[in-house]
Formats: structure tokens, C-alpha cells, sequence
């Protein structure tokens, strides 16, 4: 077996950072619902976004909000990437308002390293040999032991909301692979302001037209701004900034780990200790990944 090259080992790291604040942001997400509709949550979510995006880059790299280098940024695949981005983000907060259980939600947006890892196959032609395969099952497997209490029959995987999560999966999976075939030209922190200002306008539109602002309390200020912070920045920065570095299946099986940190932050946030089938289902997940890292001479 090949040992991981530094700069894939680094890819891994970024990945596992989205991975740790994407599961937190869906604690902080379910917690702002408690006071917010859908439409004001949505508004000062990515209000909130768009802030943190625009003080990184005017810390970091304020020459690429002059116009001309900002224009320059503004490529197709970026601006298809921000469309696919911005529709699954929206089908997907709207799946955690509606379905009471997040381990469920988690569970069901694992099928994205499914369709991530069919389209790698046959878009980028990605390859991956036995014992990634291996690592691939086990992952999705033990992801599916971490929530399977919520599944007493079949007809209980057809919940009401899960089709959003199915198609928010699909979107965010080919955002994925957009992504990864033009890394090159996709700047991450562009990205991600533009998506969260696309979001941003989205919302407001749908305030004006369906709702109207009401006011909330600081502590929900609090958790919109935390988890917006968790989403809309980290969790996209560092996932694009992975596909540098690693095959765009790796990142999503990294990122599909969220549901193992997903379990200690509603220990911690909401007082749900996990179960031991959980824990189970999170070593499982963390085996699986450790095996889709090693490479081998002979591919399947």
C-alpha cells in the first residue's frame, strides 16, 4: 500500500473541517426554527453568511472584490456551482424544519457520496480499487446503523420531507463534480459569497412576497449567527478547497462523517446521549473512511 501524499493528507483535513461544521450548523439550524419561519430564518442566515464571507475577504484578499479581478471570478461553471449550491441549501434547510429527527436527515443526505461516486466514475473518470469500494460500503453502512432506529419498516424510509433531502443530495452532488472538473478556475471564497448572496436576495424576495420580519430573541440571534458562520463559510470554503487535493468521492465520504459529530453535538447541545448502535454506526463510518484513504495498485 502507497502511504497519502501531504498534499492529500491535507485534502482529507479540509474535507473533515467541513465535515465537523456542517454537522454543528444543523444543531444551530434546528435550534433558530424554535423562533423563525422558514423565510426569516433563511434571510438572516445568509445575511449573516454574506457578512462572514465579505470580512474574510477584505482581510484576505481584497484585490478580488475590485470589479475587474471579481469579474474575472465570475465563471460559468462558478456561477452554475452557486445556482446548484443555493436550490439544494434551500431543499435541504427545509427538510430539518420539517422532519423532526436529524439523525434521519443525516442519514438520508449520505446517498450524496452514492451519487457523487456514480458521477465520478463516469464524468471525471475517477477510479477506485477494491479496498475503496470496501471503504465505501462500510461507511455507508455504518451511517445507516447510526440511524437506523429511526427505521422499523420500509414504508418508514418514505418519510414525509425525505424527497426533499433525496434531490438536495443530487443537486449538492453534482455541484460536486462541476466543481472538481474545473478547481482550476472555481475560486472557493467567491464561491461561497455568491451563494450566500444568491441565497441572500432569495429570501428576502420570499419574506416580502409570503411572510414579514418579526422580531426574535438574542439567544436565536446567537444560534443564526453561529451556524451560519459553521455553513455558509466554513463548510464551503474548506469542502471546495479539498477538491484540490482529493477525488471529489473522497470529500463527499469524508464529509458524510458529519453524522458521527452530529451525535456529539446534540449530546452536548440538546441532551440526546447517543446509544450504543450509534456509536457503532459512527466507528463504522470512521473505518470506512479510512479505507476509501489508501490507495492501491489494482484498481476495480
Amino acid at each position: 500500500m502507497q502511504k497519502l501524499a501531504k498534499s492529500e493528507l491535507k485534502g482529507f483535513l479540509f474535507a473533515g473541517i467541513a465535515a465537523i461544521a456542517l454537522a454543528n450548523s444543523f444543531i444551530f439550524s434546528k435550534l433558530s426554527f424554535a423562533e423563525l419561519d422558514f423565510f426569516q430564518f433563511g434571510f438572516w442566515w445568509f445575511l449573516l453568511g454574506t457578512a462572514w464571507n465579505l470580512i474574510y475577504l477584505l482581510i484576505f484578499r481584497r484585490y478580488q472584490l475590485a470589479w475587474s479581478n471579481f469579474y474575472k471570478l465570475l465563471t460559468g461553471p462558478l456561477l452554475i456551482v452557486t445556482v446548484l449550491e443555493a436550490v439544494a441549501t434551500a431543499l435541504f434547510y427545509y427538510a430539518i424544519l420539517k422532519m423532526t429527527n436529524l439523525g434521519v436527515v443525516s442519514f438520508i443526505g449520505n446517498i450524496g457520496p452514492v451519487f457523487v461516486s456514480i458521477m465520478g466514475f463516469i464524468v471525471l473518470k475517477e477510479s477506485f480499487n477494491r479496498l475503496q469500494l470496501t471503504g465505501i460500503i462500510i461507511a455507508i453502512g455504518g451511517i445507516f446503523i447510526l440511524n437506523y432506529q429511526a427505521y422499523t419498516k420500509i414504508s418508514d424510509i418514505l418519510i414525509p420531507g425525505s424527497q426533499y433531502v433525496i434531490l438536495a443530495s443530487f443537486l449538492f452532488a453534482v455541484a460536486a463534480i462541476i466543481a472538481r472538473r474545473h478547481f482550476k478556475i472555481i475560486d472557493a471564497g467567491i464561491l461561497s459569497l455568491v451563494r450566500a448572496l444568491l441565497m441572500l436576495m432569495g429570501f428576502l424576495i420570499l419574506i416580502i412576497t409570503f411572510s414579514h420580519f418579526s422580531s426574535f430573541s438574542l439567544k436565536t440571534l446567537g444560534y443564526v449567527s453561529i451556524g451560519s458562520f459553521l455553513e455558509v463559510f466554513i463548510t464551503i470554503i474548506f469542502a471546495y478547497m479539498s477538491f484540490k487535493y482529493i477525488k471529489a468521492f473522497k470529500t463527499s465520504i469524508t464529509i458524510s462523517t458529519k453524522g458521527i459529530f452530529a451525535l456529539i453535538s446534540a449530546w452536548i447541545f440538546l441532551g440526546l446521549k447517543p446509544e450504543l448502535r450509534e456509536l457503532i454506526g459512527g466507528l463504522l463510518s470512521i473505518v470506512g473512511v479510512v479505507l476509501v484513504s489508501k490507495e492501491t495498485k489494482k484498481d476495480v
